[in-house]
């Protein structure tokens, strides 16, 4: 299907878009489907209760009271890791205003937990780095000698050591 750009000349294809987009959009049912209307609550759950606590529990679907004039708000159902279910019930209110804060309203007023093994939320690893060998440092040395700015000079040092240091070089 062809698009119209701000010249009034048709253009053919999408162009590149980014993979998280595309994730969404076929996510979106799915996530739905669970009573979230938005998949940011997923993707942003570290940044909403730490990422200490995204390890151990996840957001599985939010249920909606069928009821609506005695409705308060929503039941946030979470899967939490074996042995946090006490940590995660004494924390609720914690949770419940971090999630209303991301929601920007009183969306949810309580949470129901069920116990199960979940894989902790995967985080970059820094690699690992070793001491610097003297012939390193003596390249390294050879390789900034000749910038004369002391500022930049330091920057470049400290960036060549790190690249001679990390592991997966």
């Amino acid at each position: 299907m062809a698009a119209e750009n701000s010249g009034g000349k048709r253009r053919r294809g999408g162009g590149f878009r980014k993979a998280s987009e595309e994730a969404r959009a076929i996510l979106s049912p799915v996530f739905r489907k669970r009573g979230f209307a938005q998949t940011d609550i997923i993707t942003q759950w570290p940044q909403i209760v730490g990422p200490t606590m995204a390890d151990q529990c996840r957001p599985e679907r939010l249920m909606w009271p069928r009821d609506e004039a005695n409705a308060d708000g929503a039941t946030l159902h979470m899967v939490v890791a074996h042995g946090w279910a006490t940590e995660v019930q004494h924390l609720e209110p914690v949770i419940v205003e971090r999630v209303n804060r991301f929601f920007g309203w009183r969306a949810v007023t309580r949470l129901k937990l069920r116990q199960a093994n979940i894989e902790p939320w995967r985080r970059k690893e820094t690699p690992k780095r070793r001491p610097l060998t003297e012939a390193e440092r003596a390249e390294l040395e050879q390789l900034v000698a000749g910038v004369s700015d002391p500022r930049l000079k330091e920057s470049l040092r400290q960036l060549g050591e790190t690249i001679f240091t990390t592991e997966s070089r």
